[in-house]
């Protein structure tokens, strides 16, 4: 100790020129590891609801009721309403597509009909058959021109995917027709 009262202080270390003091020791190096994972995983969330977006707009577009059809078209069946007229019926089984023009177009079969079910929970493939088939009537005019009725109900996926309409045609088994019930049109077969 000094005997001026001060501590006592070290002398700073020279260094010879040429020569300089430790390096001071490199900060640890940072793992990249969380940072990729958190890149992956927001990747994996972006795509996740891209795929979640499509899923819901097509599902949105299949299930938007057309409104008049002025031109051949294809659509789902899930979009058809009274009016439209469709160019060919698919065979038995589940229906997707269709192709539908004006009615004043050649055409097979006429939607004549539109049954809203009311349930919620999914009542079983025959309950919902047995339901759209008595809700389909044909009026003695279709009937006299040849016209048969075919049914198309919601199968189980669509029942899950909000689908609750039954649909009722005219079907012409043999020839086409021209023009429209709905409209009030003189329907003419070939």
């Amino acid at each position: 100790m000094s005997a001026n009262g001060g501590g006592y202080y070290p002398q700073e270390p020279y260094y010879a020129p040429g020569w300089s003091g430790p390096a001071a020791p490199a900060p640890p190096r940072r793992s990249r590891t969380p940072l990729v994972v958190a890149l992956v995983l927001t990747g994996v969330l972006v795509l996740g609801l891209a795929a979640w977006g499509v899923v819901v707009l097509r599902q949105g577009m299949q299930t938007r009721v057309l409104g008049e059809v002025d031109r051949p078209t294809s659509a789902h069946s899930r979009q058809l309403d009274v009016g439209h007229c469709v160019v060919g019926l698919p065979s038995d089984g589940e229906v997707g597509q269709v192709d539908l023009v004006p009615c004043a177009d050649p055409h097979v079969a006429e939607v004549v009909g539109v049954h809203p079910f009311r349930a919620d929970a999914w009542p079983g493939q025959r309950a919902v058959d047995d339901e759209a088939a008595a809700a389909c009537e044909m009026d003695s005019a279709q009937v006299a021109a040849g016209f048969r009725a075919v049914v198309w109900s919601p199968s189980e996926e669509s029942w899950a995917q909000g689908d609750r309409r039954g649909l009722c045609l005219a079907w012409l088994d043999a020839g086409e027709a021209r023009g429209s019930f709905a409209a009030g049109d003189e329907v003419t077969t070939d």
